[in-house]
């Protein structure tokens, strides 16, 4: 992603000038939130299968792309809920590098785009208000957007503590204590439902420590 005080010929050598990609406002663009043009990084997406770890943490300066990459990690990997052989994503990547690349005779488009369920969590957009009370608040209602996001998936096999908890995430009915786990229990419901691997995704998680 470009900054506002870079030149987009700071980007640019003799050669990669082929592997450099602008292109005009539209649905990619909006889509990774670029801010003018979209530099094909999808080969991080390689980087990320091919790492073992079960936690990454990236750790850059504000404005070298983090988000951008995350949200091109995140519709790579995203399933359609309502869908799974409706691979709605796929046309944002497949004139990208990741494209090209194979594992075992397949390409890594085939195995992994839009395989998996993804839970991404922006904690820029909880914000600190003046009291305690206010803040738990306005968790409340971030963890009652992000439940929402996923209010069409129906799983008739969770317990009836998973109903319960959801249903309090969903009215915004969750006590302090129920929120330490709206994240796990999200992931846990997702699991249960479509039995994959959940790809959790954390971006500016030092936000609430700077605000």
């Amino acid at each position: 992603m470009k900054r506002s005080n870079e030149n987009e010929n700071d980007f640019i050598s003799e050669n990669n000038e082929k592997k450099r990609k602008i292109i005009d406002e539209n649905e990619l663009i909006k889509k990774f939130l670029c801010s003018n043009f979209y530099i094909d990084k999808t080969l991080l997406i390689k980087d990320f299968i091919e790492d073992k770890s079960s936690i990454i943490r990236v750790i850059t300066p504000s404005g070298y792309g983090k988000t951008v990459n995350l949200n091109m990690l995140r519709y790579f990997f995203e399933m359609n809920y309502k869908d799974e052989n409706n691979n709605e994503n796929k046309k944002f990547f497949e004139n990208l590098n990741i494209a090209k690349e194979t594992k075992d005779g397949e390409s890594y488009i085939d195995l992994y785009q839009g395989k998996f369920p993804v839970v991404y969590i922006n904690f820029d957009d909880i914000y600190l208000k003046k009291s305690f009370d206010e803040t738990i608040e306005n968790f409340k209602r971030f963890v009652q957007k992000l439940y929402s996001y996923y209010g069409n998936i129906k799983n008739e096999n969770l317990s009836d503590y998973e109903k319960e908890m959801i249903k309090k995430f969903k009215n915004c009915k969750a006590n302090i204590y129920d929120l330490e786990d709206s994240i796990g229990i999200l992931c846990e419901y997702l699991y249960n439902t479509f039995k994959k691997k959940i790809i959790l995704l954390i971006d500016n998680y030092y936000s609430l420590i700077l605000d």
